[in-house]
């Protein structure tokens, strides 16, 4: 339930965020220190929020690992609960709320002052600090850490304490990004104390964030306990000071659908992130509330263009038409999703709106086949993880391409193995796509640039280099996001990916359950979420209807 909309505007990109950058400016327009005066900062009392009582929930996998920039992070949504980041994403993904940080101030082209909010205190009980973010920043750069998060701050060249809760940041060259990535992983703020401590602890079985809960016990592969946070800053900075207002938290790992499900009918959960099978058994169920809520998540599959039947152009083509997006979408995802036309869902600011969806058209991709010289058939392989519903997804999609010649054959595979995988190249098509877009650098650059951590299989195009690096660098908006729409295009021309659908989640809760506002969550997103702790009416869990 990672969601986020629009309020302020927190020194973006380009122009903007320059001229935010005068003393007689300030601090940017809307962000303000006080944040009960922000839009999104409104609470109803009719229901009088109760403390008490654990509010159960599961997930089909365990979290992994507790530092968000160690992999593997399996459960965001757990994560989230624990940690927090400088800024938030508004409207349209853009960086625009300021969390931890109470303000970005862009001084000149490759300089920024940040300034943090007084009074977070995290887990171990250290004060977040100037002091504390700027070695935190030092571990993620130091390569014996083994941040996955590394290359994405790979731009920072120097940290200077200027205050207790000041910091300036120089970057070797103009970085537009900046902002974005600090509300994403590497903008997790995270006791340094604590990591240099003892690393192994912090991400095994006690972090130490600022997050409204902290971690109570752990059970790799069974479940993960969350206890109130009595000092979470945030509910002191609003003088709401008994949130959040569950006493824990309970994550059961229970990896097979129907028995989440089945446990949740039963009254053994709270609230559930449903399978998209289960959305059609419950969403005219009276005995419970579902919502449905468009995600910043791209569905895709990922060629090899590198090497194997895969180079070829119009092998790609072939495939991208065999496969009918509306039909995947009616089919395994029951309905919850949007055919995609290219890498950023419909809300996001860099998407180009003049791309379509590939069209389904078996006729072309036989032609397509036959031209490449594969008119007798083609066979491919591939991986995706083992679960459930990408064994689904792989079924239906194979049934697809086996109308036009193409044997795709698939292996299901963990996270970890699926990783190495990737990186060894023996593939030709196999998982794409993105989940929690925001700033458009580290996901391109991640997918697309010789540099990139996923950018294994991947043809070396120039072209779609140099984009990705001036876009990286454009500090006005507008040029920046027309850099974004060419570079868009020059993907989708290559057809280096099958873009499937943008995602829609699905949750449900029993009515014992209160505080969740649909529309102010499917309106401010993220912010609301993080903001606005749910309750139980009775402070504690109620009777099933």
């Amino acid at each position: 339930m990672d969601t986020d909309r629009r309020t302020v505007a927190l020194l973006l990109t380009g122009a903007a965020y320059l001229a935010l950058s005068t003393p007689a400016r300030g601090r940017p327009p809307g962000v303000s220190s006080a944040l009960s005066e922000q839009p999104w900062a409104r609470w109803d009392d009719h229901d009088r929020p109760r403390r008490g009582g654990v509010f159960r929930t599961a997930a089909p996998r365990y979290i992994g690992m507790l530092n968000p920039n160690r992999w593997p992070v399996l459960d965001w949504n757990s994560l989230g609960y624990i940690h927090e980041k400088l800024l938030l994403t508004g409207e349209d993904y853009r960086p625009s709320i300021a969390w931890l940080a109470e303000s970005l101030v862009a001084e000149d082209a490759k300089t920024t002052l940040i300034t943090l909010r007084a009074g977070a205190r995290f887990h171990d009980g250290t004060p977040m600090t100037a002091d504390s973010l700027k070695q935190q920043l030092a571990w993620i750069q130091d390569a014996d850490s083994q941040a996955w998060s590394r290359p994405m701050i790979s731009a920072l060249a120097a940290v200077e304490v200027v205050g207790p809760l000041q910091l300036r940041v120089r970057f070797s060259h103009p970085w537009a990004a900046f902002p974005g990535l600090m509300s994403t992983v590497p903008g997790y703020v995270l006791s340094s104390a604590a990591l240099r401590a003892d690393a192994r602890k912090f991400e095994t079985r006690q972090p130490a964030g600022t997050g409204p809960f902290l971690v109570d016990e752990v059970s790799p592969g069974n479940f993960l306990k969350l206890k109130r946070n009595p000092h979470w800053w945030f509910a002191k900075a609003v003088g709401r000071p008994d949130m959040p207002y569950f006493d824990g938290i309970h994550i059961a790992v229970i990896p097979e659908p129907g028995v989440r499900l089945a446990n949740f009918r039963a009254g053994q959960l709270d609230g559930l992130s449903l399978d998209k099978s289960q959305y059609l058994l419950l969403k005219d169920d009276k005995r419970v509330a579902v919502f449905v809520t468009p995600s910043p998540n791209t569905a895709a599959l990922r060629f090899n263009s590198a090497r194997g039947p895969c180079s070829d152009l119009r092998v790609r083509q072939a495939v991208s038409h065999a496969i009918d997006r509306r039909a995947l979408i009616a089919g395994t995802e029951y309905g919850l999703g949007r055919p995609a036309s290219g890498l950023f869902p419909h809300e996001h600011w860099a998407r180009n709106p003049k791309l379509q969806p590939v069209p389904f058209d078996p006729r072309r991709s036989r032609e397509l086949l036959a031209r490449a010289g594969f008119e007798k058939g083609l066979g491919l392989t591939g991986f995706l993880l083992n679960d459930t519903v990408s064994a689904l997804r792989a079924e239906a999609i194979q049934r697809m391409l086996q109308q036009v010649g193409i044997t795709w054959k698939v292996e299901l595979l963990t996270p970890v193995a699926a990783t190495a995988r990737l990186e060894q190249g023996h593939w030709d098509l196999g998982p794409g796509g993105w989940s929690f877009i925001h700033d458009p650098d580290p996901v391109v650059t991640s997918l697309y640039h010789p540099s990139g951590a996923l950018s294994a299989g991947r043809e070396n195009n120039p072209a779609l280099v140099r984009l990705i690096e001036s876009a990286r660098k454009e500090l006005d908006p507008e040029r920046r996001r027309r850099l974004y729409h060419e570079l868009e295009t020059l993907i989708t021309e290559g057809c280096y990916d099958v873009w499937l659908w943008y995602e829609e989640t699905a949750v449900a809760y029993h009515h014992y359950v209160k505080g969740y506002d649909h529309i102010a969550a499917r309106k401010y997103k993220e912010v609301y979420l993080r903001s606005h702790p749910m309750w139980f009416v009775d402070g504690k869990p109620g009777r099933v209807a």
